[in-house]
């Protein structure tokens, strides 16, 4: 029989809670998005050059290990197959169409005005039937994790009519009914669409077609009595920068049972900003929910003996005629140890990085650029990965955890929460 003393037993709980790190799981991320080619507002040119991988990167640096890349059309499912497939084991990937990518994607587009009708496409069906393989061979290769994006979207009306959204919201609910077997859960948007959504869904559940509460409602942002419909239908609900916007909208989400909560970024969109009622609640790196990161010190280039004699001369001359310093200050992010940027100013913040490299005699460095002046720029207004840490400490102060453990605690469970729905 073992016998423990008390002092090292406290010792060995204390080394556990130190090691102790945030693990966090983006169940919303567009990486199809042209933000993560440099390309902004509609435009082709770049600002900067495609850095998806970086941004991966970044994310990984503060223990953002899991994501999940969400598909807006066939096209994008299909393709993101590549991505899931590099990173696998760590992302997983979504087969549907958005209700707002619906008219573009099954409905006859009137030549004159340009705008969609109300006709169904002649080849709906075959859309419908490779969505219906292509969830099926990602589900068998271990890149598929959910069915989605699909659902409701009354707040852009402009892109599908209310009839073109509920006709294939139904017409996708049937392609993943009949795969009921696989158990592959649902990743569904509604947006100010609460009771038609619920009168569409409902009957799938009560057939046993779609196991309930098996999928998540994402980028929540409805209202107490909504939140009350979905968690009776056993949904979990997903929370981004957008559903903590207003002070209404935090005294909802906090009433969302622990157990049924997921956090995103839904990146490049939904970032917290600081009209938001949320924003207050962040707290700057190093903190909990950013553990300090310990980095080797920059290796420095060796100096040619011409340069030391050139440093010895240039230090023996009088103060006076010594030039004054010039060199580029590198701002950082507010609450993260990255320098933060307009998209614009890529181009001169390159160049300021590399003078103050060149002064400091600074050699490239994998571990000593993560972080700190040299990392690699966050894109002001574009959201990522990296970010939903903060999502994380929003809600654990709109909940009221405290404790270091409880904290502790609470990411876990949200982190896991994910990982149990997702098989990731």
């Amino acid at each position: 029989m073992l016998i423990y003393n008390k002092n090292s037993l406290l010792r060995s709980m204390s080394t556990v809670s130190r090691s102790w790190k945030p693990r966090y799981f983006d169940i919303g991320v567009n990486f199809s998005d042209q933000m993560f080619q440099g390309c902004y507002n509609g435009s082709t040119t770049p600002k900067h050059p495609a850095d998806m991988e970086k941004v991966i990167d970044r994310a990984h640096t503060f223990n953002v290990d899991r994501m999940l890349i969400t598909a807006s059309n066939i096209e994008e499912s299909e393709e993101h197959f590549d991505l899931v497939d590099k990173h696998k084991g760590y992302f997983g990937s979504t087969v549907g169409v958005h209700p707002c990518s619906v008219a573009q994607e099954f409905y006859v587009r009137d030549e004159e005005s340009g705008e969609s009708t109300n006709q169904l496409r002649p080849d709906v069906d075959e859309k419908l039937s490779k969505l219906h393989q292509l969830t099926i061979n990602g589900f068998e290769k271990g890149l598929v994790k959910a069915f989605g994006e699909i659902g409701l979207d009354y707040d852009r009306l402009h892109y599908s009519t209310k009839e073109q959204q509920l006709v294939m919201f139904r017409k996708q609910l049937e392609v993943i009914a009949k795969l009921k077997n696989h158990e592959i859960p649902l990743f569904l948007h509604m947006r100010s669409a609460c009771d038609d959504f619920i009168a569409t869904i409902k009957p799938f559940v009560e057939r046993g077609e779609i196991r309930k509460g098996n999928g998540v409602v994402h980028s929540f942002t409805g209202t107490t009595e909504e939140l009350t419909k979905l968690l009776d239908l056993g949904f979990y609900i997903g929370i981004n920068g957008c559903s903590l916007r207003a002070e209404e909208n935090l005294e909802t989400v906090k009433l969302i049972p622990k157990e049924k909560l997921m956090i995103e970024t839904d990146a490049p969109w939904c970032e917290i900003r600081k009209s938001h009622a949320s924003y207050k609640f962040i707290t700057p790196y190093p903190n909990k929910y950013y553990p300090e990161i310990k980095l080797d010190e920059p290796v420095k280039k060796e100096d040619s003996n011409d340069e030391v004699k050139a440093e010895v001369e240039d230090a023996r001359k009088p103060k006076k005629q010594q030039p004054k310093s010039k060199l580029p200050i590198v701002k950082l992010d507010d609450f993260l140890p990255f320098p933060s940027i307009k998209k614009e100013n890529f181009s001169k913040h390159q160049d300021a990085i590399k003078v103050l490299k060149e002064s400091k005699k600074i050699e490239e460095s994998v571990d000593y650029t993560k972080i700190g002046e040299f990392a690699y720029p966050l894109m002001k207004s574009r959201n990522e990965p990296v970010f939903v840490g903060y999502v994380a400490e929003i809600m654990c102060k709109l909940y009221g955890i405290e404790k270091d453990e409880d904290i502790e605690n609470f990411i876990d469970l949200v982190y896991e929460n994910s990982c149990k729905l997702f098989k990731l």
